[in-house]
């Protein structure tokens, strides 16, 4: 897809139930991504998701990637700590490229914008993430969006009697 036919834009209301379909596709596609299973995942309506809902200076934020007919293609989440001693630090959590949609600079533009709202929250130093560490296509692209690892955590999620390791990652803004 030209970079040109890709839309990156804040969520709204509207956008609920698409976020939660391409959520639900994450959940079935990838279940080793994801702290919550499909079916407690798949089981909440559209608009339990809008407390994540934001727009910079806002602590939440969720935003999608769009093609050219308005389908979305992909989503992050902007998760700000609210307690005052982690006022500094914020979450990147949730990031879903739909499976069919991979590859194609869908998650490097994602990031490119995040990285731009973020800058914009008063007193913000940085971002942390977790990504499953077997998903070394995911781990390239926080790498090169300027994320270091600094840990990892074994054995943090379970599917299926698997185990699947989190490497922990920090961007220093």
């Amino acid at each position: 897809m030209p970079a040109s036919d890709l839309a990156i834009r804040l969520l709204t209301d509207s956008d609920l139930p698409a976020y939660k379909a391409l959520r639900d596709v994450g959940l079935m596609h990838d279940p080793e991504s994801f702290t919550t299973d499909f079916n407690a995942g798949s089981a909440l309506p559209a608009a339990s998701y809008a407390t994540k809902l934001g727009q910079p200076p806002a602590d939440h934020f969720i935003l999608g990637a769009f093609d050219g007919a308005g389908n979305m293609l992909g989503a992050v989440v902007c998760e700000r700590e609210s307690a005052l001693k982690r006022r500094h630090e914020a979450a990147l959590v949730g990031m879903i490229i739909a499976p069919g949609s991979r590859s194609k600079g869908i998650g490097k533009a994602l990031l490119g914008e995040f990285d731009r709202l973020v800058r914009q929250l008063p007193g913000l130093e940085q971002v942390v993430l977790q990504v499953t560490a077997s998903n070394a296509h995911a781990v390239r692209l926080y790498e090169h969006a300027g994320f270091e690892r600094y840990g990892l955590h074994p054995r943090a999620i379970q599917v299926d009697g698997v185990y699947h390791d989190t490497a922990l990652m920090v961007r220093k803004l």
